[in-house]
């Protein structure tokens, strides 16, 4: 009565016709949740406990596919940490030889990957040589770790490990991705009293529904609150998702001052393309300052009208997707959805790149 038993069934279909090694297992008559046997169930927990992982450093082949690096990245020692297309599928096959200390193997769409050598190769010295797509790169003896950047047409080793104000498993998008690490609504109190209104209703709105579809408690504050010395540390290395517009609330300026997407009354700017008008709704993400791994969220509009628009974009909705950054419009009078007018993802320096982002052509 919550997911169709049919699911279930097409994945047994699909892993059947290529995986040698799993169980399934259908209960007559239950519901969504029948007791803690579904989780308990003797068969499965045996099914388990005679399986394991091998070691990292006892696999010398490794065939790894992600959708996103910050959902999943890793597998024994190869780390695909960053995408060329976001949310596109990448992809490595590698193998390794610690005899003679190669290690060879191909990508897709990846942009940056990341070696253990100590569990591929076994130990650091001598180099070793790396060979992806074809091309040959010396891993330098010294580093327990290599990072290897593709810059859309080769591979170059980076020097150092990549800072984490870099997109990584660690910190990056889609828009989703904001409600991690702890996340605080923050509704402002600075803009007119339509808006201030707005903004703690929409922040109410938000921890409810979160409370009811993710059994979740939220912390809600107010600008004022969040900005107070008294709290900073309870607020601090957490997530954040703001309310309102760069005039109405007061923790704009501290965490997105240098955003590249801007949000004001009246008016919007991603990157260098501005927008007017009190009816954009906008939704995006960036990271927090300061943080290895915190995000703010940003439901955001030019005015009131713009501000009403985004509580018709339901982001707590199973399979209802934001990109990074996305920009809406009201519709004509009687329309019911709002029109999309922009929408794309930040680079991997959280920069607008226009090759990333799609607007709607007049």
């Amino acid at each position: 009565d919550n997911v169709p038993v049919d699911q279930a069934r097409t994945m047994r279909q699909t892993l059947g016709e290529f995986h040698p090694d799993f169980a399934y297992h259908e209960q007559p008559g239950a519901g969504h949740w029948w007791g803690n046997e579904c989780v308990d169930w003797p068969p499965l927990i045996d099914f388990l406990t005679h399986r394991e992982r091998p070691l990292d450093s006892q696999v010398n082949t490794i065939e790894f596919t992600t959708m996103s690096p910050g959902v999943s990245s890793t597998l024994h020692w190869a780390s695909i940490e960053a995408q060329r297309e976001p949310l596109a599928v990448s992809s490595v096959q590698l193998t390794t030889d610690r005899e003679n200390r190669r290690i060879r193997g191909t990508t897709r769409n990846v942009a940056r990957l990341a070696i253990d050598l100590i569990d591929a190769i076994g130990s650091i010295d001598p180099a070793v040589q790396v060979t992806l797509d074809g091309q040959d790169l010396r891993v330098d003896p010294a580093m327990r770790r290599a990072w290897l950047a593709h810059d859309g047409s080769r591979w170059s080793l980076l020097p150092e490990p990549p800072s984490r104000d870099q997109k990584g498993p660690h910190r990056q998008g889609p828009f989703k991705e904001a409600f991690r690490h702890r996340f605080v609504l923050v509704a402002g109190t600075k803009g007119t009293d339509d808006e201030n209104r707005w903004a703690l209703a929409r922040a109410r709105y938000d921890a409810e529904t979160f409370y009811y579809r993710g059994n979740g408690s939220v912390d809600l504050v107010l600008d004022t609150e969040f900005l107070a010395p008294s709290r900073q540390a309870e607020f601090q290395g957490r997530s954040v998702i703001l309310y309102g517009h760069a005039e109405s609330n007061a923790a704009w300026p501290v965490l997105l001052g240098q955003s590249p997407v801007q949000v004001n009354r009246g008016r919007m700017k991603v990157g260098e393309t501005e927008l007017t008008g009190d009816d954009l709704a906008c939704l995006f993400l960036r990271p927090r300052p300061r943080t290895d791994d915190a995000t703010v969220g940003v439901v955001a509009g030019t005015g009131l009208p713009g501000l009403r628009l985004t509580e018709r974009l339901p982001y707590f909705v199973s399979g209802v997707a934001y990109p990074d950054c996305s920009v809406f419009r009201a519709g004509s009078p009687g329309k019911a959805a709002p029109v999309l007018q922009a929408a794309g993802f930040f680079g991997l320096d959280w920069e607008v790149k226009p090759e990333n982002f799609a607007w709607k052509e007049d």
